[in-house]
Order: structure tokens, then C-alpha cells, then sequence
């Protein structure tokens, strides 16, 4: 992810957020080892920055050494869907496509969500599906 010039929104153990141009964006910490309470800590995060709205998420995730079967499952379900509209994953391997796309077959995660290889596509993709005048986004 370019990282923007300012400093995050928000910091988890695990991760930092960034409200820009009505998308929320988190970025995990090189290394990070995301447990459930890590995916609890974010999603509370994302939910004060939001401030109780849905926002399309960019999350990159080239960095991420792990997950925990739990924390996806719960980054999947209704929890994450109360902050999120819709989500785009950014991986940087193939072996990361192969992990990525079993994640989204097995959780089947409540909002619309994709894999990209490429930040500017995610982006694309996020703003693709912002609502016209009088429509919401699913």
C-alpha cells in the first residue's frame, strides 16, 4: 500500500487505518500474527473510526505472516459487515491468491469481497461499486 504522508487514524497491535476519500484503509504491520483478539481489536477500530457507518475497506495484506482460523471467520461474519460495505484484499504472492481464495470459498464473508494483486485495481474495483444518487451499496 502507499502508505499516506500522515501519520495512521488508527493503530492496532497488529495493524493501521486510514479514513481517505470515504474509504477506510488498513495496512497489517509486517510480520503481524492476527489472532482473534487482534481481528476483535480491529474491527473496534474501524468501528470508532467509522463512527457507525459502512465504509468500502482497502486492506492490504502483503505484509501478514498469519491469520488464525477464528480471526477469519470472524473478519468473515456479521461483526465485520456492520463496518464494512465492501472489501478489497491486497495479497502480493501467488501462494497468498491460493490461502486467499479458500478463505473466500470457506467463510463466504457477508459483504462483497475480492482479491487484487494490484493496490490501483482494488481501488478501481472499491469505487466501482460506490452507490449512484438514491442507491446504497449491498
Amino acid at each position: 500500500m502507499v502508505q499516506p504522508r500522515r501519520p495512521p487514524d488508527a493503530r492496532t497491535r497488529t495493524c493501521e487505518f486510514w479514513l481517505e476519500d470515504g474509504r477506510l484503509s488498513a495496512r497489517f504491520l509486517k510480520g503481524a500474527n492476527v489472532e482473534l483478539a487482534d481481528a476483535r481489536e480491529n474491527l473496534e477500530a474501524t468501528a470508532r473510526l467509522s463512527s457507525g457507518a459502512r465504509f468500502a475497506v482497502l486492506v492490504d495484506l502483503r505484509e501478514v505472516r498469519s491469520q488464525s482460523s477464528e480471526a477469519r471467520a470472524l473478519l468473515a461474519g456479521p461483526e465485520a459487515a456492520r463496518v464494512s460495505r465492501a472489501v478489497a484484499l491486497v495479497i502480493g504472492s501467488p501462494l497468498s491468491r491460493v490461502i486467499g481464495n479458500f478463505y473466500l470459498r470457506f467463510n463466504r464473508p457477508e459483504t462483497p469481497t475480492r482479491l487484487f494483486t494490484s493496490e490501483e485495481e482494488a481501488r478501481a474495483w472499491l469505487k466501482s461499486l460506490e452507490p449512484h444518487r438514491g442507491q446504497e451499496l449491498p
